[in-house]
């Protein structure tokens, strides 16, 4: 089975020891005690802004983030991996002759800032499917335009790093950004990174079914959401979903060589396969199953599956089987089969503590992640039994009785961990040894919960315990969802919060025709506010504002003077120098500057 295995970080970032403690868990909830479903739908859509990477992100749904890894926009293709010479070839002729590929945006993975193309899609669908079943939950949590705004961000992304021939056939399409060695040797926020990002393809020279199935998924769960409010853009997704679709199906194989440790697999395909294949058929006939139908591939009894490999593990982004045979029962394909075999996944998985009065944690690392799985299959089993059981463990997660926290749900409640293992919102020291509180609420996140034995450690560094992940998400909407659509709840709850907390963007428009904001350009002066005989110290792009952008961009000019260097397009301005030299040592526009305002930023130092 894949599941992801233990990082290693490197021997310079962890130059003190760990230090914390265990806290054994009993968890269970005060059976009178009242659960607001709706506000912790609602506040986990939050989550993937704070996991948003590329341009538009300054003055998004966040405040505390900014445009990152902007740099992602000019891959090289001669540095590309995964893509014969033929290949990139075709690519540059794709995009227009040019050898600088864009694939920015999309999302970070988890508390690193990896984009995997398998998780990404595999949360994508987990959302757009939870809306394809419950629609009147995110409208009960006034989160439906939150939902697509999230929705059309992947589809873009997914959509730009995809390359078609004439015909409509995959020419190539990004596996993977960044690799684990290139992204885990440096704890900082991203809209600091300057480092290397390897570009990871997949091709006929080298295909990885796997994630062409998820990418596809994701796209054709996606497009029935658009279905009613944009038909156009739901037949795009839908044409890209076809054409990696297609891809899978005629290459099923996996041929991955950037994921590492953490990524790995390639045992399980045709799961990924199916998935999409069914998803592209939902979406081509509006959301229902022809007459007549028959599915991809079928099952053939417990735990047996007719291409031999359905090992009966739960739902997740590596084994999506049990999401399949889940779907053709809530669509109510061939009677009960698939709806029985859906709650005999849940029974196996969880085990007997599932539907006990105890928290499931029966995995050990990311615990949080796999019960919200079982939950969301649970809900899509038909067996009213194992519905209680899930809403029970929702329960759990939301408003635990422990001694401890009460909630492994950030922002919902009033007790939380604030020690997470993501180093956009606790950069820290920039040793996660330390151990230091977040410096951001990360609204929203769901993190990995208590180990196998019922313990909690609560450090920033013990990553099983404290990382949120996409996949995690888009599993506890999964879950999520049917609880509002059920029992409802108060979505006034979440305005209070986006009213209240620094950490969102109240103002911010979801409005489903709202991309995200453009980037603005520091040398135009169409979009210049800064007034030219006024300095502001730090405000290197001359937006007005100092942030973590200012120091980006420093890096920049001094990385690449070619092109971030005085008056060139994408660098400082007149202006911007003098705001960037901070500290005014005669050495010019340095690093040192960059840091400056980094360290103000984190509130080391007062002023600038």
């Amino acid at each position: 089975m894949k599941k992801r295995k233990f990082k290693r970080f490197f021997a310079a970032l962890l130059g003190t020891a760990v230090v914390a403690s265990s806290f054994p868990m009993s968890i269970s909830t005060a059976a009178d005690q009242d659960v607001n479903y709706a506000e912790a739908l609602a506040l986990s859509l939050y989550f993937f802004d704070a996991n948003a990477c590329g341009t538009g992100i300054t003055d998004g749904p966040l405040t505390w983030r900014g445009d990152c890894h902007v740099y992602d926009s000019e891959a090289s293709l001669d540095s590309a991996v995964g893509l014969s010479s033929a290949e990139k070839e075709a690519v540059k002729a794709a995009n227009g002759g040019s050898s600088a590929i864009d694939v920015s945006g999309g999302y970070h993975d988890a508390g690193d800032h990896i984009k995997f193309s398998m998780t990404i899609g595999f949360a994508a669908t987990s959302l757009a499917w939870s809306y394809f079943s419950y629609p009147d939950a995110f409208e009960k949590a006034e989160c439906t335009d939150h939902l697509k705004y999230i929705l059309r961000n992947v589809c873009d992304y997914f959509m730009k790093v995809t390359f078609l021939d004439d015909s409509g056939n995959v020419i190539a399409y990004v596996d993977q950004v960044a690799s684990e060695g290139e992204d885990h040797s440096i704890w900082t926020a991203p809209e600091v990174q300057t480092m290397n990002r390897t570009v990871y393809w997949a091709s006929p020279s080298t295909p990885i079914a796997d994630s062409a199935g998820e990418m596809s998924a994701a796209l054709a769960s996606s497009s029935l959401a658009f279905t009613d409010s944009d038909p156009d853009y739901a037949a795009e997704c839908l044409k890209y979903a076809k054409a990696l679709s297609n891809f899978a199906e005629k290459y099923p194989s996996y041929n991955a060589t950037g994921r590492g440790g953490m990524y790995g697999g390639g045992e399980s395909l045709k799961d990924d396969i199916v998935w999409s294949k069914l998803w592209c058929d939902l979406a081509e006939n509006g959301g229902t199953l022809p007459s007549g139908y028959t599915p991809p591939a079928t099952l053939t009894g417990d735990k047996a599956y007719s291409t031999g490999e359905y090992d009966g593990w739960l739902y997740c982004w590596g084994k999506v089987y049990s999401g399949y045979a889940a779907l053709l029962g809530e669509l109510g394909y061939d009677g009960q089969k698939y709806s029985n075999e859906a709650a005999l996944e849940v029974r196996g998985s969880g085990g007997s503590s599932f539907s006990t009065g105890q928290y499931c944690s029966n995995w050990g690392w990311g615990s949080a992640r796999y019960n919200c799985a079982l939950q969301g299959i649970a809900w899509r089993s038909g067996d009213s039994t194992l519905e209680e059981a899930a809403k029970h463990q929702m329960d759990c997660i939301l408003n635990s009785q422990s001694t401890m926290y009460k909630s492994y749900f950030v922002g919902y409640g009033d007790s939380y961990p604030l020690r997470y293992h993501h180093r956009a919102s606790n950069p820290g020291t920039g040793n996660p040894a330390d151990n230091t509180a977040a410096e951001h609420i990360l609204y929203g996140a769901l993190l990995g919960g208590p180990d196998s034995n019922g313990n909690y450690e609560d450090h920033q560094n013990s990553y099983g315990c404290t990382e949120p992940a996409l996949d995690y998400n888009g599993c506890f909407v999964l879950a999520c969802a049917p609880l509002v659509s059920k029992y409802g709840g108060d979505a006034s709850a979440v305005k209070a919060i986006e009213q209240s907390a620094p950490e969102i963007n109240e103002n911010f428009d979801f409005g489903e025709d709202t991309d995200m904001p453009p980037v603005t350009d520091p040398t135009d002066p169409s979009t210049d506010d800064t007034d030219d005989e006024e300095l502001l110290p730090g405000d290197a792009n001359c937006d007005g504002n100092v942030d973590l952008a200012d120091a980006v961009l420093i890096m920049q000019y001094n990385a690449n003077p070619d092109e971030y260097g005085l008056n060139k397009a994408n660098g400082i301005s007149d202006q911007g120098a003098k705001n960037a030299d901070v500290i005014g040592d005669g050495d010019g526009i340095t690093n040192l500057d960059a840091l400056q305002i980094q360290k103000f930023k984190l509130g080391l130092i007062e002023s600038l």
